[in-house]
This record gives structure tokens, sequence and C-alpha cells, in this order.
């Protein structure tokens, strides 16, 4: 939902779960709440994880997690990170990171900014 003010300008956007684009694979699973078709500025998604996401960096987005639930760990640009919830950890575009879940379900949500384009992604 979205709602504008004056011409086309976006006054405010609202996404819910249930309307997310549903994505995934072993040991991940996510919900694409946005898309830059949407906003080309921002999007969000939300993932749980229970394995590893694979090391990758974007060439275009600069990227924000929190950690809504669970223990995991990031692994950016060499470095292992663990973290935990209410962690904030925020990756610059071109930088190299994988993370994973350690202990359980690792909950996650993601703002691309700007939005998510999967040909920017980088698989390493």
């Amino acid at each position: 939902m979205s709602r504008t003010c004056r011409g086309s300008r976006i006054k405010y956007m609202k996404f819910k779960l249930k309307n997310a684009n549903v994505f995934g694979r072993e040991g991940l699973k996510g919900w694409a709440y946005s898309s830059k078709d949407d906003f080309s500025n921002a999007s969000v998604a939300y993932f749980e994880v229970t394995g590893k996401h694979g090391m990758v960096k974007t060439t275009v987005s600069d990227r924000v997690y929190l950690v809504l639930e669970g223990k995991g760990e990031f692994t950016i640009d060499g470095e292992v990170i663990p973290v935990e919830k209410t962690d904030v950890v925020i990756i610059p575009k071109n930088m190299p990171y994988d993370y994973q879940a350690k202990e359980g379900v690792l909950k996650l949500f993601l703002v691309d900014t700007p939005a998510f384009d999967s040909s920017a992604d980088v698989k390493l």
C-alpha cells in the first residue's frame, strides 16, 4: 500500500508479510516485502536462516541487517563477527560477506539501499 501527496510523490508505503514474495533454498527462506519496482531507493526482506547463506557481494546496494532472533555469525571481508538478537550489521556495496545460523533459527530483517537488484549480486 502506498499513499501519495502532491502529484506522484510517495508519502509512505506499507507492506504486509502475507503479500511478500517467498524465495529460498535449503537452509534459507526469505520474504521480499518490496522491490525496486515499488521504490527504487530501498527494498526490504525478512529471512529465516538455518544454514549458511553463501559468500556474496553486491555491486549496487549497501545492506543493513537487523537480527530479530537467534544467534549466528557474519563473515565480512574475512572477519568472523558473532551476532545475536538486536544487533545491526551494515555491509557496504562491493564488500564480500556471508552469514549463518549458529543456534536454531537466525531471523534477519534486511534493508537494501538502493533497492535490491539480483543482477548486481555476485556469488563468490
